[in-house]
């Protein structure tokens, strides 16, 4: 299996605990909300930066590719969308973070 490949599936593997992602934030972690700036606007978690998924392939410039990141959006879609365009930029490991209950 290719590294994007069991990137994107780490990615998408099941939701994050929030104890999981409170774990990947205090050790470095980023957290990225993949939404549009107007969705952000309405509701942000605290410390997220917000790189909408059609900016992302020139924005993920702002991002530690040594880093966790962990994508959250409006729809599971959206976040393995990303998830696969931040694999191939080099980008190991990435998260989902389910913003359901």
């Amino acid at each position: 299996m290719s590294l994007a490949i069991q990137t994107v599936c780490r990615a998408t593997a099941g939701t994050l605990t929030d104890e999981r992602a409170a774990a990947l934030l205090a050790n470095g972690g980023q957290l990225v909300d993949v939404r549009s700036p107007a969705d952000f606007n309405r509701f942000a978690l605290p410390g997220a930066l917000n790189l909408p998924i059609d900016s992302l392939c020139y924005e993920h410039r702002r991002l530690n590719a040594h880093r966790p990141v962990i994508l959250y959006g409006n729809s599971e879609v959206r976040s393995v969308r990303a998830a696969r365009l931040l694999a191939g930029k080099g980008f190991l490991r990435i998260y989902h973070l389910s913003l359901k209950d």
